[in-house]
């Protein structure tokens, strides 16, 4: 029998670090598969030994000053480029300034840092590393191959509201209304030019509940749905193929994805016929 325990995680909260941490130093899996690909390690790995020499060479009162110092003169650069004509590269770029956007806010560390993590603790427990997903640089040709003007536009329409608005704050949760918050969430995702503040405490705690990420994932889906097609579906497709040829080899794998991708993949793995046992991590 081949165990593939799911860890799903977010790519710029704390508490995913220690969930991947601790699974992997506990259970000791024989293989362990990252939503990267070569270059997005490399440019985690590049970004991490950035910010090591920037945190040395500080004081540690000026961290959050001066990562937010940094944030600011991103949205600088890219209400500048605001005027510039649309162009698919800028896609990809912009959901990474994005997550950067949100790593500063909630005062984590570079977004993907916990897939370093995974990467350096099965490094350490001896384990097998694949690198599942596809390559950025596909991603992002797919993107400009297969996108309209149109979607692209309104995605980055909506990354920049986001962005240069300063409509994303962190707040405490209520967690005696957290139903009630949920939809509330889900009805300002749904309509994003109501302008109303989005907790991002509150974006993280739905997507660890399948139904309320589901909600999220169809309400993209509507309004970007070439989107979805490549950096959902057509990523969960080729990283399930990936998993199936390494159960050729190894009987305990973990899986290291987004929540975003864990469900569509779990279903994926159940079609295939073999002696699969499929936990999720939550």
């Amino acid at each position: 029998m081949v165990r593939i325990s799911i860890i799903g995680i977010t790519h710029i909260d704390l508490e995913s670090h220690e969930k991947v941490t601790q699974f992997l130093k506990k259970e000791k899996p024989d293989a362990v598969c990252l939503e990267l690909d070569q270059i997005r390690l490399e440019m985690l790995q590049e970004n991490q030994q950035v910010f090591s020499r920037d945190f040395m060479d500080r004081d540690t009162s000026d961290t959050i000053e001066n990562n937010e110092r940094k944030i600011e003169s991103s949205d600088n650069l890219r209400k500048d480029d605001l005027s510039e004509p649309f162009e698919y590269s800028g896609l990809l770029e912009d959901i990474g300034l994005f997550e950067s956007k949100l790593a500063g806010i909630i005062q984590t560390e570079q977004p993907g840092q916990e897939m370093l993590v995974a990467y350096q603790v099965a490094k350490e427990i001896g384990a097998e590393i694949f690198l599942i997903d596809k390559s950025i640089n596909d991603i992002s040709r797919y993107m400009e191959e297969e996108v309209s003007k149109e979607e692209g536009e309104k995605f980055q329409d909506m990354i920049d509201d986001l962005l240069f608005e300063q409509r994303i704050v962190v707040k405490p949760i209520d967690s005696e209304n957290k139903e009630k918050n949920s939809q509330s969430l889900l009805e300002g995702l749904n309509n994003l030019d109501e302008n109303e503040d989005i907790n991002l405490n509150e974006v993280i705690e739905i997507f660890k509940d399948e139904d309320s990420l589901g909600e999220i994932l169809s309400i993209f889906n509507q309004n970007f749905p070439k989107l979805y097609s490549i950096l959902l579906e057509d990523r969960n497709s080729y990283m399930i193929k990936q998993i199936i040829e390494i159960s050729q080899k190894f009987k305990r794998i973990a899986v290291v994805v987004g929540y975003g991708h864990v469900k569509e993949v779990v279903e994926g793995l159940k079609e295939i016929e073999g002696d699969f046992e499929i936990k999720i991590i939550k």
